[in-house]
């Protein structure tokens, strides 16, 4: 679809355009991963793909952005909602953690924006991130290397804990164990024990969320109801690269995810699939820190594409949009996509869903 051309016309026009060329989604139950070890909880039922919103909770955000987020996904039609929020480290080489910051949200306020999401009638994820605080560290999260492995263990077991029991408390419908630690998935038998002391106390579906290219060996996934994937792959070498080139490029990874969930017969879905609104959000989708001006329609292109590849996909058991937090507008540069072109893409693609995607 040639979105220059579509800016150039009205949006009632643009909007049944987008409608018409969207194709219907299909996203099916599908396999099942095996037997789980034993759980003093009810165990939690088969997989459902999620078809929802991501919204970032912050320590620092004034009370109403949760609720005005939760607001607009409703309206747009989720019944799906991700709460995403940051826990830190001080270093790469850390062990002991989570340390305070001002930007990590506090017990009360996760369980204030899990029961306001659960009183609207949503299902709701919960998927903590543990990031990296010191900023002249040049590591990310993919990269931890802690002085003394086991005892990080043990600070991230008690973390996690913690969170199963408030998200178990809440009645919480999916919990993220872990998300892109990527230097650290080689662990199996960590992580094993890890999901089996989480099942002890929580009913719901446990996932873990890796990074887009290191995911495919991580043998602590027969254990979970579905992996989870971060989808920012590098659609574009060139910001005008027409359509059907960024499908070329979605398509080897869409056959990895099909051999893959057919040899492990576990699902994948899409925990965050998302674009930035500025000139790199086709070409570095993950760059979240990069200040250029906003060009929105870059970010509808990658929808776009996102959904022309995967729309009728059988293997494909879900996806949860990246991100809500600020205000939007087609003079924002983040994640959100709200008030910007792909809001109409997203409306269709939920209004052709709805009622298919389960």
């Amino acid at each position: 679809m040639n979105f220059r051309f579509l800016a150039s016309i009205s949006p009632v026009i643009l909007l049944a355009i987008l409608l018409v060329s969207l194709p219907p989604v299909s996203f099916s139950a599908g396999p099942q991963a095996p037997s789980r070890p034993t759980s003093s909880v009810e165990p939690s039922p088969p997989w459902s793909a999620p078809l929802g919103m991501t919204i970032l909770l912050m320590g620092e955000d004034p009370p109403a952005r949760f609720p005005a987020n939760l607001q607009w996904a409703r309206q747009l039609g989720f019944d799906w909602i991700q709460i995403s929020f940051p826990a830190y480290q001080r270093r790469f080489d850390s062990t002991n953690f989570p340390i305070e910051d001002h930007r990590s949200p506090s017990l009360e306020s996760l369980s204030d924006a899990i029961i306001c999401a659960k009183n609207a009638g949503m299902q709701v994820a919960l998927h903590p991130l543990l990031l990296i605080q010191d900023p002249l560290d040049p590591h990310w999260r993919g990269q931890l290397k802690p002085d003394h492995r086991s005892r990080w263990f043990e600070s991230y077991k008690r973390w996690i804990l913690d969170l199963a029991q408030l998200a178990q408390q809440h009645q919480v419908d999916l919990f993220f164990i872990g998300s892109e630690l990527s230097s650290m998935q080689r662990d199996t038998v960590r992580w094993n024990h890890i999901i089996e002391q989480v099942r002890l106390s929580f009913s719901g579906w446990i996932s873990y969320s890796a990074n887009w290219d290191d995911w495919q060996q991580i043998e602590f996934a027969r254990h979970l109801d579905a992996l989870g994937l971060n989808g920012y792959i590098p659609l574009a070498t060139d910001p005008h690269d027409r359509n059907e080139a960024l499908i070329a490029r979605w398509l080897p990874f869409r056959s990895q995810i099909h051999r893959w969930t057919v040899q492990s017969g576990i699902p994948v879905f899409f925990s965050e699939l998302g674009f930035p609104a500025h000139s790199l959000g086709l070409k570095e989708p993950w760059n979240h820190t990069v200040q250029l001006p906003a060009d929105p329609w870059i970010q509808a292109r990658g929808y776009q594409s996102f959904f022309d590849t995967f729309s009728a996909d059988p293997h494909l058991q879900g996806v949860f949009f990246y991100a809500l937090h600020m205000d939007g507008g087609e003079q924002d540069p983040s994640y959100t996509p709200a008030g910007k072109p792909a809001q109409h893409l997203i409306r269709a693609f939920l209004q052709h869903g709805k009622g298919k995607s389960r």
